[in-house]
């Protein structure tokens, strides 16, 4: 090889040294490109060992010789300006130890089998040309075994591939460049290739999977050593819906979180069930927030929440007591983080409610053809002429009352959060609010939240200290008249009514003779609820010496409520008047709650073995007072009290109006764990509350859970390196539920300055209530078995869980003969059981442009007395009835089933009857279950189950560069629903005045395997059979699928944000209730009838009739930045 230089007036032994040092690097280059094609594997395997503070590299080349045998290729020249190091490295592979040596040098390295050639890095801002080499490699985890469908990218480019069953990959890269390797479940890395070919990966499990934890009672554990039934939701499961209050959001995300909406207007509340309903009484679960028990999730800020707990076995919720037979939800709140720069988010949201209406009326005209067609079914003459018919048909229609009393009406929310944090200290500051306008039209109706929120942490050596407070404030502006009354005046009208007429005068009619809807709600005042909220705590942990630490806690809520009533007062044309008594109510109401709590904990590690400890006690205080008053013919104009304003005799003061209870508890919780594998818990908690007598106040409620991850054991590790990593849970715990009143088992005395009146004049009077000094608490025995599954490499996740709960001691009132004449007090006298089980699946798909995501849960849970003292009791809700009984689901639908209908008049004569009713043609016949020949009550089915049944909720992510996309659904599978009146009874007894596009599938001779039985009128035979009796054809099919949210959102790339100066900054469009797949097309059917605890809010409760506010589709975006 000729090499020549030729340097012009350079002395003869400079020109001597620079050709020798241009050789050189000729030969360095040589060898460099020998490198890129054949680099050994070997020096991968190579392990070296240094401990040197500032030395040459010299004296560290000849140590890496000396304990690997490389050899180094240089000049003494070239290491003259390198700088000394310090390196102190064990057992590291070879290529990390000369990484950290080459580290800030004016060198580079590369390995061409057994020799390392050393040469001087090129000069900054040269660009040279650069060689392209194949890279192949094997990536595997911590104990080789290989990791398919790793995503390997070229940093800075999206170029890249994926890791065959092998674990394998080849790609063509520049040979300066770098890989970057990613896995769900494992902590990234980037590798730089540095010319070689053949590359060996190993990547760890990432951090987060390791020291992943949950949130349990009054404390946290890994997540792969619980052993009871704990779901975690965490933020991301809720950011970006327009929800307004936390419980929407819960919705659909966690197996047997059971939320319902039975009226979804501003401000109400939802149904909230964890794994069903278990007793007979009160079937709410805890809340706890922040370690406090009892506060109100709806006045949260739901961007404050950092995640939730749900608790659902003995196993987990065994540590609450008394409290924790229904479930319990733990809510942990965001906080700041140690050293952590002053960070600033909002989040932002706005968007429209569009009102989606349901039930359609037919053009007056025809509504009139079958109003008389109704009346001469039955022999009675028609109401409407042909004359008339035809003037209603060329006068035409106008806007439909239920359409023009809702608008389209805005809904936002905003949130501000400042977080931060120092060596030893965290603190968060957020403020947020949310503003929903109703879809009533009126004077400014709607829902508005305020909320500020404060949490500071402080370390002092030995001592932490910390604490939340928290300030919420809600209103809800109102109509004066109720929603349900002015849905059912605004359906039930046909459409050849006017709202108003020129001169703006609201007008009755012949169907509306007394109220007009719109002129309520524009002019006929309103109802104002405002709710205060204090809430927080203070928090001290001293750790005495290692792994133990005492902890003291207090903290509690002062809620204040106010409601003012204003009744004004509406006159109509030509007749009728709303709010004649023009009443101005005031109530104000105030719970004051104390929590104290003080608890030690131990744990610590001895080799394999790992044993916590945790010992408590708590007291909780409760006191609540409240005063009302009322005045009827208030100032027209001002609504106060003015000559002739009577106070109603329904006034109270706080004294009446005021409660105090107590509960004393001392708790407790041990675990062990032996190499992580086997693992066992034992909780408990004695609870004394002052709900009972003395001798029966206290309660002991303990539980056991054990866990085995089961690949963990020697003859499972060809299953563990195949597939993945397998759990088994199991738990069994006695639960408590102190579901009685206050002072129930005392004789409760109840005055009343007008109990019944006497000449005109109201006469004052008193009642008392009978009581049972034997109360004692409801006692739930749970067991639960689970399954958890992490698969292929932690990108498949699936739990399973099986549990059967029996109640006893349930409170009944004991059935007893009508001639008693009264009812008798409570007793533990009932049994329930409540089994189910659950699934979740959660799957990600990475990939080297779109990455997949997909979670969904299922769940079924059926519930069944087992013993009613007094056999049955039957509770009649408008036609139909519900049942508690043995052997069937509580409150379960019961009445006649439909046999098809009578046909002729043949069929009439034939099949059995009603009593005391002749049916004609197209009637209802109903199926003779005792085959006596008459249709009564012992000829009764039990017709369905109005609790949800198959719950789920499924949710896909994709992200592909910057974008991203979510899909949610969440529905039921099973449910019996209830409705009654108007939109199911066609012109219901003379009640409506409509009949409505559903229901025009009725019977007639053409149509004999209709939907509806015969139209008929009120007061007839027909209406009598079909309509006045309780039977399956007020029940529909429940189940549904909802499109609950679609989010489209966009991340600006991260290079483009710090010029802006923000860390991160997304925009999104979302949509909310967007499509619902129901077999019944009418009404909502999320509308339930009933509440959490399955008691049914009255007999003509809007939600039974469907008189509803509507659910309304929402559609809008938000922005989320972080400064």
């Amino acid at each position: 090889m000729r090499f020549d230089a030729h340097c012009k007036g350079t002395p003869p032994r400079r020109r001597l040294l620079t050709k020798t040092l241009l050789m050189m690097t000729k030969l360095t280059s040589v060898l460099l490109v020998t490198a890129c094609l054949q680099v050994s594997a070997k020096g991968f395997s190579q392990k070296v060992t240094l401990s040197e503070t500032d030395v040459s590299l010299k004296k560290v080349f000849k140590e890496i010789h000396r304990q690997t045998g490389f050899l180094f290729f240089y000049s003494d020249e070239l290491l003259q300006p390198s700088r000394k190091v310090s390196i102190h490295l064990r057992g590291a592979p070879l290529e990390e130890v000369l990484d950290s040596c080459f580290r800030d040098q004016p060198l580079v390295y590369a390995i061409v089998d057994n020799t390392i050639v050393v040469k001087g890095a090129p000069p900054p801002g040269l660009t040279l040309p650069v060689d392209q080499v194949v890279v192949r490699g094997r990536v595997t985890d911590a104990k080789g075994n290989p990791l398919i469908g790793v995503s390997v990218t070229v940093v800075g480019t999206t170029r890249g591939v994926a890791t065959d069953d092998k674990g394998e990959f080849s790609i063509q890269v520049d040979a300066t460049a770098s890989l970057h390797f990613s896995y769900i479940g494992y902590e990234p890395v980037d590798v730089a290739v540095k010319g070689r070919s053949t590359l060996a990966v190993t990547l760890r499990l990432s951090t987060a999977e390791l020291t992943d934890v949950v949130v349990v009672g009054y404390g946290t554990q890994q997540k792969t050593s619980v052993t009871g039934a704990v779901d975690q939701i965490t933020s991301k499961d809720l950011d970006g819906k327009p929800a307004v209050n936390t419980m929407q959001l819960l919705q659909g995300v966690s197996p047997n979180l059971i939320i319902q909406t039975p009226d979804p207007s501003p401000g109400a509340s939802q149904n909230f069930n964890i794994r069903g309903v278990g007793t007979f009484g009160d079937n709410t679960p805890l809340v706890v927030i922040d370690g406090i028990a009892g506060g109100n999730i709806n006045l949260l800020n739901p961007s404050d929440i950092e995640s939730m707990s749900v608790l659902k076995d003995a196993g987990a919720a065994a540590i609450y007591g008394s409290r924790s037979a229904n479930g319990v939800l733990l809510i942990t709140t965001k906080k700041g983080h140690k050293g952590q720069k002053p960070t600033v988010t909002y989040d932002g949201m706005w968007g429209i409610q569009k009102p989606r209406i349901l039930i359609s009326p037919l053009p007056a005209w025809e509504n009139a053809i079958y109003k008389n067609e109704s009346l001469t079914n039955v022999d009675l003459p028609a109401q409407y002429t042909p004359e008339q018919i035809q003037a209603l048909k060329a006068g035409g229609d106008h806007e439909w009352f239920l359409k023009q009393i809702l608008h389209p009406a805005p809904q936002q929310s905003h949130s501000v959060t400042l977080t931060g944090g120092g060596d030893n200290s965290t603190y968060l500051l957020s403020v947020g609010g949310v503003d929903q306008s109703s879809n009533f039209v009126g004077p400014n109706y709607g829902y508005t939240r305020y909320n500020v929120r404060v949490a500071a942490t402080s370390q002092y050596g030995i001592l932490k200290a910390g604490g939340t407070l928290s300030y919420s404030r809600d209103e809800l502006k109102q109509n004066s008249f109720g929603n349900g009354f002015l849905m059912a005046d605004a359906e039930r009208t046909p459409t050849n009514f006017s709202m108003q007429d020129s001169l703006g005068r609201y007008l009755t009619n012949t169907v509306l003779t007394q109220f007009n809807p719109l002129g309520i709600l524009q002019a006929g005042g309103y109802n104002l609820i405002n709710n205060d909220d204090v809430f927080g705590n203070l928090n001290a942990e001293l750790t005495l010496f290692r792994g133990f630490s005492i902890k003291g806690v207090f903290g509690g809520d002062v809620l204040s409520n106010h409601n003012f009533l204003r009744v004004k007062q509406v006159d109509f044309y030509p007749q009728g008047v709303y709010g004649n008594d023009r009443t101005t109510g005031d109530y104000w109401g105030q719970t004051i709650f104390t929590n104290i709590q003080l608890l030690a904990q131990y744990n610590r590690t001895f080799g394999e073995h790992h044993i916590g400890a945790l010992v408590g006690a708590s007291n909780e205080s409760t006191t609540a007072k409240s005063s009302q008053i009322y005045y009827t013919l208030t100032d027209s104009a001002l609504g106060v009290p003015t000559t002739g304003s009577i106070i109603s005799t329904n006034a109270t003061t706080s004294n009446i109006g005021a409660t105090n209870t107590s509960l004393n508890s001392v708790f407790g919780r041990a675990n062990y764990d032996y190499k992580g594998r086997y693992l066992a818990e034992f909780d408990f908690r004695a609870d004394g509350s002052s709900k009972f007598r003395q001798g029966l106040r206290w309660g002991f409620f303990p539980s056991i859970s054990a866990g085995w991850k089961l690949t963990d054991e020697a003859f499972m590790e060809h299953i563990r390196q195949r597939f993945g990593d397998l759990k088994l849970r199991g738990s069994y715990g006695v639960l408590g539920n102190q579901s009685v009143g206050n002072y129930q088992y005392e004789t409760v005395y109840t005055s009343n300055p007008a109990w019944y009146g006497f000449n005109n004049t109201p006469v004052a009077g008193e009642s008392f209530t009978f009581s049972n000094p034997n109360l004692t608490w409801e006692r739930a025995a749970t067991l639960n078995g689970g399954v958890d599954a992490y698969l292929l490499a932690h990108r498949l996740q699936v739990s399973l869980d099986y549990f059967n709960k029996l109640t006893t001691h349930i409170l009944v009132v004991p059935a007893v003969p009508g001639t008693f004449g009264t009812t008798l007090p409570y007793y533990n006298a009932g049994k329930m059981r409540d089994q189910g089980w659950e699934a979740s699946v959660k799957y990600t798909i990475p990939g080297r442009l779109f990455t997949h995501s997909f979670a969904f849960n299922l769940a079924d849970n059926h519930n069944e007395v087992i013993y009613f003292q007094g056999y049955q009791q039957l509770n009649t809700d408008a036609e139909i009835q519900t049942v508690v009984r043995a052997g069937v689901p509580f409150n379960a639908y019961v009445g006649y089933k439909r046999d098809g209908y009578f046909q002729t008049p043949e069929d009439v004569a034939k099949y059995p009857k009603l009593v005391g009713i002749t049916p004609i043609p197209g009637d209802i016949k109903y199926k003779d279950r005792n085959g006596d020949g008459v249709i009564d009550q012992n000829d009764y089915y039990v017709l369905g189950n109005p609790f949800p049944r198959f719950t789920f909720g499924f949710t896909y992510n994709v992200t592909v560069k910057n974008f991203d996309l979510s899909i949610f659904i969440q529905g039921v599978g099973k449910r019996t629903l209830f409705v009654r009146g108007e939109l199911t009874d066609p012109f219901q007894g003379n009640y409506s005045y409509n009949i409505f596009k559903h229901q025009l599938n009725f019977w007639t001779p053409t149509n004999p395997n209709a939907a509806f039985p015969i139209l008929s009128a009120n007061g007839s035979q027909a209406q009598a059979n079909d309509y006045n009796v309780g039977s399956d054809l007020y029940l529909y099919n429940g189940a549904y699928a909802r499109l609950k949210n679609v989010q489209l959102g966009y991340t600006l790339p991260g290079v483009i944000a710090h010029k802006i100066r923000v860390q991160k900054l997304r925009v999104y469009f979302t949509g909310q209730n967007l499509y619902t797949l129901s077999k019944v097309k009418f009404i909502d059917p999320e509308s339930t009838e009933f509440n959490s605890n399955l008691n049914n809010p009255g007999a003509f409760g809007n939600n039974q009739s469907g008189r509803v506010y509507p659910t309304p589709i929402f559609y809008g975006g938000g922005l989320d930045v972080t400064f």
